[in-house]
C-alpha cells in the first residue's frame, strides 16, 4: 500500500476510533478506556511482528525519542478521552483533529520540512476551521 493508502485507511480508523470512544466512555471511565486501548495497541503490535514487521535495529541512543513519542501519545489519549467525556464528539474530535496542521508548522521548523502555497492556505484554513467550531461550540 502506499502512504496515501495508509493515510486514508487512519482517517477511517480514526473516524471509528473517535465515534466508538464516545460510545465506550457511556459506560467506561477515560483512564479505563486508555488502559483498553493501550491492551489493543499492544495486540496489533503482537500481530504485526508475527506478520514480520521488522523489530530489529534499535538503538538505546535513539530509544528515548520513542519513548518521548509513546509518552506523549498516551498523555494525549487521555486527553482525548477527558475531552470525549465531557463534551461532544461534534465538538471535540474536530478540534482536535487540527492537529496535523500544527505537525505541518513543526515539521518546516524542526525537521526541514517545505510547504507550498496551497498547504500554507489549508492550514489557514484549518485555522479557521478551528475557530468557527470552536465559536458556533458550547
Amino acid at each position: 500500500m502506499s502512504w496515501l493508502s495508509y493515510s486514508l485507511t487512519t482517517v477511517l480508523l480514526f473516524a471509528l476510533w473517535s465515534v466508538l470512544g464516545k460510545v465506550a466512555l457511556r459506560t467506561a471511565t477515560p483512564v479505563q478506556t486508555t488502559i483498553l486501548y493501550g491492551v489493543a495497541a499492544a495486540a496489533v503490535a503482537l500481530v504485526a511482528i508475527a506478520l514480520g514487521q521488522r523489530t530489529a535495529g534499535w538503538s538505546a541512543g535513539t530509544l528515548w525519542i520513542g519513548a518521548l513519542s509513546a509518552l506523549c501519545g498516551g498523555l494525549g489519549l487521555m486527553t482525548f478521552y477527558l475531552a470525549l467525556d465531557r463534551g461532544s464528539a461534534s465538538l471535540a474530535v474536530p478540534i482536535i483533529g487540527f492537529y496535523p496542521a500544527l505537525v505541518a508548522v513543526l515539521s518546516v521548523a524542526f525537521l526541514g520540512e517545505h510547504l507550498n502555497g496551497v498547504q500554507i492556505a489549508g492550514i489557514a484554513l484549518a485555522v479557521a476551521g478551528v475557530a468557527m467550531i470552536g465559536a458556533g461550540g458550547g
